[in-house]
């Protein structure tokens, strides 16, 4: 199926190639003396039987491409090619000049051996430009699927590093009820058993819907109002235009989770967090706030590796297209609040 594809996308690209020169020579035979115009029909012929050619010998290029990448000099790599790239262009001329010659294409009476000499003197030339150009192209397609490749490499790698620090937390969260409050304790481990569920589904790739982030982070406060009890009071205000929203799936988590535990405020209070999602246009807004005492009193909570992870996973993905700052919000009611912009999307495969 994966070859079938490659092929018809081979082919369509050479198709419109040769369409491409065949209504250039169109208007170059048809400004012409009346004895050199010539019909669609045989312009088309003539183009797809050359550019329907090299789709033949694309296959062969790409696969020495990839066999020729191992050749680390740049001068090594340039010779490997030379011999093949002189081949491939009388190979290729030489077979364009038979179909010609087999579908009478030539306008003066040829032989098979003059058909394919003529083409081969013709055309040889000339293909050595294609065939560096097929090769061009493999390579910079190469570049960038290792790019991609390397890009979610280095996604995956901060999700697995982030998730056992999340288990890891919450688990801490459970044991300390296992003998105060054995019931609660229960419903707190069902609830994880429910987060890791989602978390951990294989469909649940490095981008979610901000719909199922919240559905995710649902469980995660629920555990967390559990421990807490009154003095915890998590409320969320979320833009129904920005359900649909693509995100890095476990973006809100570490700070939600930053929030809750330096969010207290000194005299024992209540601890509030509010957690929001805005569409504006193009842009999609995030907010965590507290009412605690603020970054400034608080001891490596912008550096933690829940911050430091959700800074690296946001540069890597969006670049200088997004924004993230750790900010104290103004008296009265103070507090901290983490601030998230990045482009709206509601296709995945826009940052895949």
């Amino acid at each position: 199926m994966r070859l079938m594809k490659r092929a018809v996308i081979v082919f369509g690209a050479w198709t419109a190639v040769a369409l491409l020169f065949a209504i250039q020579m169109h208007f170059q035979t048809s400004s012409s003396a009346p004895a050199e115009s010539r019909s669609w029909g045989w312009i088309l012929a003539w183009q797809f039987a050359g550019w329907w050619s090299w789709a033949v010998f694309t296959a062969p290029v790409c696969a020495f491409a990839a066999w020729a990448v191992r050749i680390r000099r740049p001068a090594a790599l340039i010779a490997a090619h030379v011999p093949m790239a002189l081949a491939t262009a009388v190979l290729c001329a030489g077979f364009e000049g038979g179909v010609k010659w087999l579908f009478g294409l030539y306008r003066t009476p040829h032989t098979l051996f003059s058909g394919v000499g003529d083409a081969v003197a013709m055309y040889w030339t000339f293909n050595l430009l294609v065939y560096a150009m097929v090769a061009g192209l493999y390579h910079a397609w190469r570049a960038a699927r290792l790019e991609m490749q390397l890009v979610q490499a280095r996604l995956d790698a901060l999700v697995g590093q982030l998730q056992p620090h999340f288990l890891f937390n919450t688990l801490h969260t459970i044991s300390a009820f296992v003998l105060e409050d054995p019931k609660q304790a229960n419903r707190m481990i069902t609830r994880l058993s429910e987060l890791l569920r989602h978390s951990f589904n294989r469909e649940r790739g490095p981008l979610v819907t901000l719909e199922e982030e919240l559905e995710l982070l649902d469980h995660y406060v629920a555990i967390q109002e559990a421990r807490f009890g009154e003095r915890l009071r998590v409320t969320f205000r979320v833009d129904p235009r920005a359900a649909a929203a693509v995100i890095p799936t476990l973006l809100l988590q570490p700070l939600v989770e930053n929030a809750i535990r330096h969010g207290a405020v000194p005299d024992g209070g209540v601890a509030e967090v509010e957690i929001a999602a805005i569409r504006d246009g193009d842009r999609l807004h995030l907010e965590v706030r507290d009412n605690g005492p603020g970054f400034g009193s608080r001891n490596g909570s912008g550096s933690g590796l829940g911050i430091s992870n959700t800074r690296a996973r946001l540069l890597e993905m969006y670049g200088p297209g997004h924004r993230f700052e750790l900010t104290n919000t103004p008296a009265p009611g103070g507090g901290a609040l983490a601030t998230i912009e990045i482009p709206y999307s509601d296709h995945a495969r826009d940052y895949r």
